[in-house]
This record gives structure tokens, sequence and C-alpha cells, in this order.
């Protein structure tokens, strides 16, 4: 789903926001690179919150602990 029609889904919505957000499937790259162009206090930026809450962005970590 493009974020876009993600945050069409939630803005217009009467159920919890958390609710909604947890069954939207978008990209977690797609939501943060939004989220940091939103605008604080908008309904946008509120919908890209909940939204991120649920896809967030994963940052693989290598492993500092030497291999035998």
């Amino acid at each position: 789903m493009k974020v876009a029609d993600a945050v069409e889904v939630l803005a217009t919505t009467y159920q919890s926001l958390d609710f909604v957000a947890q069954g939207l499937e978008v990209k977690a790259s797609e939501v943060a690179a939004a989220l940091a162009k939103a605008k604080p206090d908008t309904v946008e930026f509120v919908c890209l919150t909940a939204l991120s809450k649920y896809n967030p962005v994963s940052t693989e970590v290598a492993s500092s602990e030497p291999s035998e």
C-alpha cells in the first residue's frame, strides 16, 4: 500500500488509529521519509507517527562478538 493511501485511511477512520495502523502494510523507509517532511500538528504528521510505530525502520547491527 502507498503511504499516501495509508494516511488517507487513517485520516478518515472512526476507529482507533493504533488498531488501524497495525493492519496497514507500508514500506517503513517511505513512512520515515514522509514523516521527516511532514509538518508537526497536522493530520498527516499524526497519521505518519501512528504508521511509524508499527513500521519501524530496521537497521542491521553487526555483531561485535569475536567468532571462534
